[in-house]
């Protein structure tokens, strides 16, 4: 390839060529080739900063991922501190109802502790009340008795062994005594047995059918319907021997001769005797006795009533 001065030809294997057509053909390339070098200059500064970008918004959601993680971790918290009061507040419910049942269970049993008081409190007043009637009745039978002229003893009742009694004393000679004063009683003579029980007990106090003298007398009184002193012997005996097995028959025959004597305050005083007697003897055969008795009274305080009901 030659250029021809003066031309602007360029001969290229003997062959003449433009200018402009030497320029596109080697310096097209270049061009080229100059802005595939920018465009990649471009496409890098941008891929670099497209990488800075994406480093940062690495960054950014790793830190957004912990701050994640730390309000997991505090609403998780707050989860379990929620629970907790939850669990607070029922436990603290349950514990109110408790406490509920138990004043209610206080106040009951406040209300029958109180209850039990006053019946006890009136059950004692009823007694003392009962007590009282019966010692103003016993003073008023021992003031007619100390009142009432005393009959001449009677000397066909009298014992012949009384004149030549022997003085001295021992234990055969009481149980003899004692066996002839109860075949006295058993044949009813009454006023000699009961003197022979008066003798035994004064010549022997000490003696274990002492005690039980002391109960025929007043039975010896309640066979003959002297029921006032009958009431009276019954009291001594039940006074010296509360714990003896004939307390409850005394207890007993008291509470008829009261009955026996009539009246209304006779009737209530024999009542109350045959009912302590059912309250502290339930299991006797006195006290089933006395829970008849009380019928009877009951029923012939009724059968008027129905009387005068039928007649009009």
């Amino acid at each position: 390839m030659k250029k021809v001065r003066g031309t602007g030809k360029v001969i290229a294997s003997g062959k003449s060529l433009p200018l402009s057509a030497v320029l596109q053909r080697f310096l097209f390339p270049v061009l080229l080739l100059s802005m595939l070098v920018m465009a990649g200059c471009v496409i890098t500064e941008e891929t670099a900063n497209n990488q800075s970008s994406l480093a940062q918004l690495q960054i950014q959601v790793s830190n957004n991922n912990r701050e994640i993680s730390q309000l997991k971790e505090q609403t998780g918290s707050i989860v379990a501190i929620r629970e907790s009061q939850s669990t607070i507040l029922s436990q603290t419910s349950d514990y109110s109802k408790e406490l509920q049942s138990l004043r209610g269970r206080f106040d009951e049993n406040k209300y029958f502790q109180d209850k039990t008081m006053k019946d006890i409190m009136s059950e004692l007043e009823l007694q003392k009340s009962r007590i009282t009637s019966l010692e103003g009745q016993l003073k008023e039978i021992r003031a007619k008795q100390a009142e009432a002229p005393k009959p001449p003893a009677d000397t066909a009742d009298r014992p012949v062994a009384d004149n030549s009694a022997p003085t001295a004393k021992g234990p055969e000679l009481a149980a003899k005594l004692y066996d002839e004063a109860h075949i006295a009683l058993k044949e009813k003579r009454f006023s000699e047995a009961r003197r022979m029980f008066e003798r035994f007990i004064k010549d022997y106090p000490r003696e274990s059918l002492a005690s039980n003298s002391f109960f025929w007398i007043g039975e010896s009184y309640y066979s003959e319907k002297k029921y006032e002193d009958a009431i009276l012997s019954y009291e001594d005996f039940i006074k010296k021997y509360p714990n003896h097995d004939k307390t409850r028959g005394a207890m007993l025959k008291q509470g008829y001769a009261f009955i026996e004597l009539g009246g209304s305050k006779n009737k209530l005083a024999g009542k109350d005797i045959l009912e302590t007697l059912i309250e502290k003897y339930p299991k006797s055969k006195e006290a089933a006795l006395a829970q008849k008795k009380i019928k009877e009274i009951s029923t012939s305080k009724s059968a008027p009533t129905t009387k005068s009901k039928k007649r009009n």
